[in-house]
């Protein structure tokens, strides 16, 4: 739902900036008659001018509700989900006058402003008709990292270059298809049209990036095309619906090795908007070439599939950072300029390169590690680098920095949104109660998983599950815990993370078959004799 309130806000946005547009259109017109009139008759124009002047007050009055529902989006007010219902509710009643007008007049170059406006309404409403409260989904503010390469000015650059494209390709296309006669289709078959062509748009994009990956010998791990997923979880493939993200897309990928990572990574980054180049310039070849052909009532069909595709060319070479993921632009900067942020994708391909192959955790370089987390300070990208730190360190038993790392970690949740949540908590659980021996803490983090709307009983839950009953001195539950997790475990893909995954299970068991009564030692003791118990008196 995140997802689609930022999308919405987004319409928002770009429906005040038309609307300011067209009141300094009309404007200009207003003063270009009135200079007229200073030559002419101006009871001739006055009129006229009139009718002009109440049109740009009445846009001014039509500005407030949808400029009002992004601003207040944004800063996550209370009022929000007022002003978004409403400036909804506006949206649908102008977006089906607009297509009333489109069914009588359908050359009017303004139709496509009309379908937009009845998308943003109806997608307004499923976002803010239940009251979730949105300030969790924008009181985090976009962190922007020094060096990244993206700013405010670029993402509104990458915002209006992508509203102008389409903007200008549909009153161009609107009047080649006028010129030759091409007819326009009802509103359902456009409708139905447009979200096809979004699809098909994306699916070229990633693909694109996946054989770019695949020719620089890069193995897929996921694909995302709109609300289908198709990803590897837990050393199996898992196909995923979610109608909520029906737009955008993603590849991801992940090098065997460590050779040549900048020049892969730039190759697999690049093939995405060369694909989307190629595909646009096909469908505008071939929407011109519609006008008499067998083919000629898809021409729209086909001149939506040129449209978005020439604006994901272009939109993507921008360096911005729409959400929390970066444009291809954005990362292609971060590597060629070979600065911090390279060693950050660096240091994530080397985590990732442990998926699929044998190094482990503590074969990754620390030093590496440190340096790209001191370059990302925050968001879910400096938590990841210090959680990495710290399994590095507890691969390598070397509990007080791993404990140190992962405070660090801890403290830069809240500001972190990630796709599956259960899977850092689980991580930040089993640490705080196996090797901090913090009752309190793993509780914390363990209730945060239950309170997710889905939970995956996978390897690494009944893990962190296993632990917390182990400190809680619950031993019979615990071991049966273990033996549902460790079987899972004992499944899993002979790769490096996830022998990780089974030496914990293995640290656990001895943990559990103790010959000797224990309870867990304090913290400082846990530092200086790790995995000795402390035998008690029965």
């Amino acid at each position: 739902m995140r997802v689609l309130r930022r999308l919405v806000r987004f319409g928002f946005g770009a429906q005040a900036l038309v609307m300011v547009g067209a009141m300094l259109v009309a404007i200009t017109t207003v003063l270009s008659m009135r200079g007229a009139a200073a030559d002419e008759d101006a009871e001739t124009y006055m009129p006229t001018t009139g009718i002009i002047v109440g049109a740009v007050l009445l846009l001014l009055l039509l500005d407030l509700l949808p400029a009002a529902a992004w601003w207040t989006i944004k800063k996550g007010k209370p009022s929000a989900r007022r002003w978004a219902i409403a400036a909804s509710i506006l949206n649908l009643l102008m977006g089906a006058s607009g297509i009333r007008v489109w069914m009588k007049m359908p050359h009017m170059h303004t139709w496509i402003i009309y379908i937009f406006y009845g998308i943003t309404g109806i997608l307004g409403l499923i976002a803010f008709w239940r009251n979730e409260n949105p300030a969790p989904a924008t009181v985090r503010k976009q962190i922007r990292i020094a060096g990244d390469g993206t700013s405010k000015i670029k993402d509104y650059a990458g915002q209006g270059a992508s509203i102008t494209i389409v903007w200008f390709s549909a009153g161009w296309w609107s009047t080649f298809a006028t010129h030759h006669g091409l007819v326009f289709p009802g509103i359902l078959p456009f409708l139905a049209q447009m979200e096809i062509a979004v699809l098909l748009t994306t699916l070229a994009h990633e693909l694109g990036h996946l054989v770019a990956g695949w020719a620089s010998g890069k193995v897929l791990r996921s694909l995302q095309v709109g609300p289908f997923r198709w990803a590897i979880r837990n050393g199996a493939w898992r196909f995923e619906f979610n109608l909520l993200k029906f737009y955008g897309g993603a590849v991801g990928m992940v090098t065997p090795d460590l050779v040549n990572v900048r020049s892969r990574k730039a190759f697999s980054l690049i093939g995405g908007p060369v694909a989307s180049l190629v595909t646009g310039s096909i469908f505008i070849v071939a929407t011109m070439l519609t006008p008499g052909k067998p083919w000629q009532g898809y021409w729209l069909f086909f001149s939506m599939m040129a449209t978005f595709s020439i604006s994901a060319f272009v939109v993507n070479l921008i360096p911005i950072k729409p959400a929390s993921l970066y444009s291809d632009g954005a990362q292609l900067y971060q590597i060629v300029t070979n600065g911090p942020w390279a060693r950050v994708h660096f240091a994530f391909a080397m985590v990732t390169t442990s998926l699929v192959s044998r190094i482990r955790p503590r074969d990754f370089d620390i030093n590496v590690l440190n340096q790209a987390a001191d370059s990302v300070p925050a968001g879910d990208r400096g938590l990841l680098l210090r959680l990495f730190a710290c399994l590095h360190y507890l691969d390598r038993n070397e509990i007080p920095q791993a404990i140190g790392s992962m405070q660090e970690a801890e403290a830069l949740y809240d500001q972190c949104v990630f796709e599956k949540p259960q899977d850092v908590c689980a991580e930040f659980a089993f640490i705080n109660a196996f090797y901090k021996r913090d009752l309190p803490a793993a509780e914390r983090w363990s209730q945060r998983i239950e309170a997710l709307k889905k939970i995956e009983p996978d390897a690494d839950y009944w893990r962190a599950r296993t632990a917390l009953l182990w400190l809680r001195g619950e031993q019979n539950e615990a071991r049966d815990t273990w033996e549902r997790g460790n079987a899972l475990a004992q499944k899993l893909p002979l790769a490096g993370t996830y022998d990780f995954t089974r030496s914990c299970f293995a640290k656990l068991r001895a943990e559990l078959d103790a010959p000797v009564l224990t309870v867990p030692p304090p913290l400082q003791t846990a530092f200086e004799l790790p995995g000795v118990p402390v035998a008690v008196e029965a």
